[in-house]
């Protein structure tokens, strides 16, 4: 047989969590043909992987990038990493319902995007009015990696009930809430997110969240949650947990942290009591730089008082005791201790790389003070890293033992929306390596490898019901990475430069996306072989 492709000699991890060994692939057609010791025949390209690991593609589960596929779909950062499958959707924040225009003004209300980035779009990107017609979009773009997609509750619910609304739907607005979730679902949505820390999901009680579960469940689609982290991370698990067990629906915890690892042992004793849950886990993160005028939009997205005055509601209120007293109520943006929040990107010695602490310990005023007249004067180049170097939820440790041993535990690498024509506007320093840093830390752990790359692959591919991915095996679509795991790397908090937003890991040689070539000796083409993946169909291919 002659084959589009062949892979020789490289170390075989399959993603089933079998041991891992020395072998060849070959590729036809774009699925994978022949896995064995030695594949035979003629091929229009052979790679030689002696010395290096060869993967299914990762699945990255949590991600935010249906906006920036129509704008930027090379996906450089995920390649880089392996990363041949992404779902997003994630966090109640998604592409549906209603026209494009509406979803653009939905994610600038929730400090997603910036004004210029809704003109922008309104005036370049192409147009949808539903979840198919979207897709469409994406396919007529392409794109170089997989991409799957997720409804998002906050989104439908702030666009059928007229806003961020805090009270239960009425029955009219229950039905066509029914009805969108419907239509996405069997339009090829995987499922449904909610984002129970952010307005408006926050405000649906769980018996609300129940209802729209069971509706998923229907289509045997996922419920994926950032949950009420208000609650105690213990208690908001809990309640994802009692979600799963009324609706009958799959349940996923996004971006759990490994600050509570009795949180994970909660997920682990749910799913032996049938319960079909897992978790995603950011490995490591920085707070999030985030300069003056995205600051502004996310005081506005946060605050339930300020959230309809919009931008200008924000400045008026930053020149009243009343106002600056409830910027200052929402501990989630600036926390309590404001030695975490650095002064970066300002081109001034005095204020450079320095806390909010100590920079109003020098002038003799309180950190409050200090972060709000630096919002309210008239420079705007500056950029709040909030939570500095190390982020407290995802700190630069390695996991809890009960963590690292937990098989229900996989990467969600969450990486932020921020802006392709704008990148120091709103960035993070480490998630842009998630996968790589998982590796590293579980394989540090004790984690043999074939472990890891099956809590990468299989079992997302498994949990969303992603079709023919997450294993190397015949009749499977030839996703495949090849990596130098000795340099599989990304730099740590104290070696990154924090004026770099675009830092990429190291170590990916090869990366195959439906049989062709994405990723060439650590060089990205331009060849988008991706394919938008539904849950109702197999695959439409770009």
């Amino acid at each position: 047989m002659k084959y589009d492709l062949i892979i020789k000699n490289g170390f075989i991890v399959d993603g089933s969590g079998n041991p891992g060994f020395y072998g060849d692939v070959g590729i036809k057609n774009g699925k994978i043909i022949k896995v064995g010791s030695t594949v035979s025949g003629d091929a229009d390209k052979i790679i030689d992987a002696e010395g290096n690991l060869v993967s299914p593609g990762f699945i990255d589960p949590h991600v935010h990038e249906e906006l920036i596929v129509l704008n930027d779909n090379k996906f450089e950062v995920f390649l880089k990493q392996g990363v041949t499958t992404i779902i997003s959707g994630n966090c109640g924040h998604s592409i549906t319902p209603y026209s494009s225009s509406n979803i653009y003004e939905y994610m600038y209300k929730n400090g997603l995007i910036a004004q210029e980035t809704v003109e922008k779009y309104n005036r370049d990107n192409p147009k949808w009015n539903n979840f198919s017609e979207y897709a469409d979009c994406v396919t007529r773009k392409g794109t170089n990696i997989n991409m799957g997609f997720l409804l998002g509750h906050g989104t439908i619910r702030w666009s059928v009930m007229g806003g961020s609304k805090d009270r239960k739907p009425t029955l009219e607005e229950g039905k066509e809430i029914e009805r969108l979730v419907r239509e996405g679902m069997e339009q090829g949505a995987f499922g449904i997110s909610t984002g129970l820390s952010y307005i408006p999901s926050r405000y649906a009680d769980t018996e609300e969240l129940i209802e729209v579960a069971k509706i998923i469940k229907e289509y045997d689609g996922i419920y994926a949650s950032h949950i009420r982290y208000y609650l105690g991370v213990k208690e908001a698990v809990k309640e994802a947990i009692k979600i799963g067990q009324e609706s009958g629906v799959r349940v996923q915890v996004s971006h759990l942290t490994p600050t509570v690892p009795e949180a994970f042992d909660l997920i682990l004793e749910a799913r032996n009591n049938k319960v079909e849950i897992a978790a995603d886990t950011i490995p490591r993160s920085t707070g999030h730089c985030t300069r003056k005028d995205r600051l502004i939009q996310f005081i506005m997205a946060t605050s339930s008082k300020l959230f309809d005055l919009g931008i200008e509601g924000v400045k008026a209120a930053l020149k009243t005791e009343e106002g600056r007293k409830e910027i200052m109520k929402d501990e989630s943006l600036f926390g309590e201790d404001k030695s975490n929040i650095i002064i970066i990107n300002t081109d001034n010695p005095e204020l450079e790389n320095r806390s909010v602490k100590d920079i109003a310990a020098e002038k003799g005023i309180d950190s409050d003070d200090l972060v709000l007249d630096l919002l309210a004067d008239d420079n705007d180049n500056i950029t709040f890293w909030l939570g500095g170097p190390v982020r407290g939820d995802f700190p630069y440790k390695t996991h809890e033992k009960n963590i690292l041993d937990n098989p229900l535990v996989m990467v969600g690498s969450d990486t932020i929306f921020g802006e392709v024509d704008d990148p120091y506007a709103w960035y993070e320093l480490q998630r842009r390596g998630a996968f790589p840093i998982f590796f590293n830390m579980y394989l540090e752990g004790g984690i043999k490898i074939e472990e890891i790359v099956k809590r990468v692959t299989s079992l997302p591919a498994q949990q969303f019901r992603i079709k023919n991915k997450g294993l190397l095996t015949e009749g499977k679509d030839a996703d495949i990475s090849i990596i130098n795991i000795g340099k599989y790397y990304y730099p740590n908090p104290d070696e990154i430069d924090y004026k770099d937003p675009l830092k990429t890991a190291d170590g990916v040689e090869y990366v195959i996306v439906n049989g062709k070539i994405a990723l060439n000796k650590g060089k990205v083409l331009e060849s988008y072989p991706g394919k938008v993946i539904l849950k109702n169909e197999e695959e439409i291919k770009i």
